[in-house]
């Protein structure tokens, strides 16, 4: 299970890069200032190795203003923490312009374990070139190095940042940021040039409406102590000396997460299916297939007021244009799940419906779908207690087969577990197999081998693939069983 993660940001200020739009190219620290940003960093190395496990910290990322990797006291700090069991990734944004074999010397000499580093390079086209960048990224890379790549959003830049893409390995991640400073609109044509090269810059142009609730995992920490919930967060009033075993409560202040560092730190599940479970470090995980619950993942109500928001759209078109098969995985039958998700529902390949009991698969030229059936005449005995229960009863077939049978209450009277169980031991003989899901108001029946779980596997074997190749992401207990045979969304 993936844990918390900690950004630092230091003292330090300055870049060996003069990159003519930086701020922090034309600031030389002094010796003094460095001195001071290296022991801020080392006393937040010291206290975290003892805090990181009672606060559940797993990942640690530098984010500096200018390039931090060229002062051996971070790699220092970064081969320390690399080195506590509890720690599962430590990393930096970085221009690449550190000495790789010295690096890996220090590193290694303190210990450090190199597969646990992420390193988030960014290419500035004013300071090198795309063959000399993309031959340091092939080496960190073949060492077993985990990055992504990327750069910002220039227009007059997309046909250079080809060139960058074509010389990158196939598996490294090319990120495009949008460009702060445009002042315009990207054109049409823009947009799908920088779609080609990143399949979710999207997610650059559709920031996600700011939430405090969702950002519970992330903690942003300034070489003095001060601390933020993210890197453009309002401050929080304690330091981070304060912090002994709680958590601080999330401040945020924002109307939008308006960079990736913001919306890519967030507790979504969809999220961290993109991106794993310490999504800011921007490695995509790529999986053979992606399993989405719809009501609380990819939207928050139901029915007719449902709508999948542009941002979590702007994910799912990644997917689709990675060309990584999706499949919805939902309580709701067939035809309410279409209706809900009716823009996205061209790019899924099917789904796993009413809680599995209706399964669905298309590929180029068929659609195959497949039905755990109930038995009509078993559910008849319902019809008597509509009036003592106060519910109305909804039947689902699909192709003259009967697969949910659904109690329908009005939203002020919630079924309990008791009421169910008492109903289904009156009504429905003995023999009858089935399983019952609750949700609010709803009392679902279906076969008892029909479950979301069994409905991955099913699919998977359609797909020639394993369950473990996929990724699941859901909010509920419905979800739990097919989140731990897939890689669910925070696995």
């Amino acid at each position: 299970m993936s844990g918390r993660t900690l950004l630092y940001r230091g003292s330090l200020k300055s870049c060996n890069y003069q990159c003519s739009y930086c701020p922090f190219s034309k600031h030389a620290m002094s010796k003094k200032e460095l001195i001071k940003d290296s022991v801020q960093w080392r006393n937040f190395v010291q206290r975290l190795k003892v805090q990181a496990e009672p606060l559940g910290v797993r990942a640690l990322m530098i984010t500096p203003y200018g390039e931090a990797l060229i002062h051996p006291w971070y790699w220092e700090g970064l081969a320390t923490m690399s080195a506590e069991k509890t720690i599962d990734a430590v990393g930096a944004q970085t221009n690449l312009s550190f000495s790789i074999e010295e690096m890996r010397k220090l590193y290694h000499s303190l210990g450090g374990i190199l597969k646990k580093l992420h390193l988030w390079a960014t290419f500035h086209p004013e300071m090198i070139s795309v063959e000399a960048f993309a031959k340091k990224v092939r080496v960190l890379w073949e060492n077993g190095i985990v990055l992504c790549v990327g750069a910002v959003g220039v227009p007059e830049q997309i046909a250079l940042l080809r060139q960058l893409r074509a010389a990158l390995p196939e598996e490294i991640y090319l990120w495009i940021n949008r460009m702060d400073g445009l002042k315009r609109a990207y054109t049409e044509e823009e947009t799908e040039a920088f779609l080609e090269l990143d399949a979710y810059f999207l997610r650059e142009l559709s920031p996600p409406v700011a939430k405090a609730k969702g950002c519970q995992k992330r903690l942003f920490v300034e070489g003095n102590g001060r601390l933020h919930t993210c890197n453009i967060s309002q401050n929080i009033k304690m330091l981070w000396e304060d912090i002994q075993t709680e958590w601080p409560e999330s401040v945020c202040g924002r109307k939008l997460c308006s960079c990736y560092l913001a919306y890519g730190g967030r507790d979504d599940l969809l999220n961290q299916a993109l991106f794993g479970p310490y999504p800011l470090f921007r490695v995509p995980r790529r999986a053979k297939a992606v399993f989405l619950d719809i009501v609380g993942t990819m939207t928050e109500k139901e029915g007719r007021e449902a709508k999948v928001s542009e941002s979590i759209k702007a994910g799912l078109i990644g997917l689709f244009r990675e060309k990584i098969p999706m499949f919805f995985a939902t309580t709701l039958p067939y035809e309410e799940a279409i209706r809900s998700c009716k823009e996205i529902y061209p790019m899924f390949q099917g789904g796993i419906f009413a809680g599995g009991a209706h399964l669905v698969w298309k590929d180029e030229d068929n659609v195959w779908e497949y039905i755990y059936e109930l038995k009509n005449e078993e559910f008849l005995g319902l019809e008597k207690e509509q009036k003592s229960y106060h519910y109305r009863i909804l039947r689902y077939k699909r192709k003259g087969q009967l697969y949910k049978v659904t109690l329908l209450r009005s939203r002020q009277k919630p079924w309990k577990i008791e009421e169910a169980e008492e109903l289904i031991e009156r009504c429905l003989p003995k023999q009858c197999k089935i399983r019952y899901i609750i949700e609010g108001a709803c009392l679902q029946i279906v076969n008892q081998r029909a479950d979301k779980a069994s409905g991955v596997r099913m699919l998977c074997k359609k797909m020639k693939i394993l369950p473990e190749q996929t990724i699941a992401v859901g909010d509920s207990k419905e979800d739990l069983e097919m989140m731990a045979l897939c890689r669910g969304a925070k696995d």
